[in-house]
């Protein structure tokens, strides 16, 4: 059973926000460990040693969760970086988001940025944007067949407080009030309402979460290689899983949740 509640928000600063470049890079420090640079100006010790611990664990079980194997890709110069303001007022004057951001990410820059306290940063907020980068570093960081809702339940597939129930995502379903794949794949996070947002992600995580479910890590791992290779959905999941079709995939997927 899952269940799906959150802020909206968070979602769409993770993928429409530009990268910002600082001017005062003198002004931060750096704290390494073996896959991360974290900047930071006045961060506490405690909170520079939490945020690397979870990094790092993040590191490892995001790319186990998914059956990835990582090769120490991000070592040296080729770390990830977080950005670690000291305030949400100073996070959000740098990068320009808005006053209910708690963090973001530009994929491509492996650079995730977020503030001291940030409500559900570590817990939500941090395995989430993680997860883009591992994810597209794994299918490829410009392939055009892999869709929003793909690269969102991903991420959503790592956070620690997934929020919609199977049943009411059921009731949506039956109803047919819930979005079938041609809608889901146009998407637009950007105009849509709170209610259409959150139905996006759940539909997204239940989407990632049945295929790996029920055809386990492996063939998900497959799957990821063939959407790289192809660059094309259809064939990536025709190849792994012998969909005949996208409507083939979603019907299936539409069983196994009303089951």
């Amino acid at each position: 059973m899952f269940k799906f509640v959150r802020r909206a928000g968070w979602f769409l600063l993770i993928l429409f926000l530009p990268l910002v470049l600082f001017a005062d890079d003198q002004a931060w420090q750096v704290a390494k460990s073996t896959h991360f640079n974290i900047f930071y100006k006045n961060a506490s010790e405690n909170a520079l040693n939490e945020l690397m611990q979870k990094a790092e664990e993040g590191y490892d079980s995001i790319a186990e969760e998914l059956g990835f194997n990582r090769f120490n890709f991000w070592t040296w110069d080729n770390r990830a970086k977080i950005y670690l303001f000291d305030n949400q007022e100073d996070y959000i004057k740098a990068t320009q988001g808005f006053d209910w951001s708690a963090g973001q990410v530009s994929v491509g820059d492996k650079l995730i940025q977020s503030y001291v306290g940030a409500p559900g940063f570590l817990q939500n907020i941090f395995p989430h944007e993680l997860a883009h980068i591992i994810f597209m570093e794994k299918v490829g960081f410009n392939n055009p067949a892999v869709p929003l809702w793909l690269q969102e339940g991903v991420a959503t597939y790592q956070e620690k407080d997934i929020h919609l129930r199977r049943e009411e995502l059921a009731d949506k379903i039956k109803q047919d009030s819930y979005f079938d794949l041609s809608a889901l794949s146009r998407f637009e996070l950007k105009s849509s309402s709170g209610e259409s947002v959150r139905l996006f992600y759940a539909e997204a995580y239940s989407l990632v979460n049945y295929l790996i479910a029920e055809f386990g890590k492996e063939a998900f791992v497959m799957f990821c290689r063939n959407l790289r290779d192809s660059r094309n959905l259809e064939s990536a999941l025709a190849k792994t899983y012998s969909f005949i079709s996208l409507k083939d995939f979603e019907e299936s997927w539409k069983r196994y949740i009303l089951e």
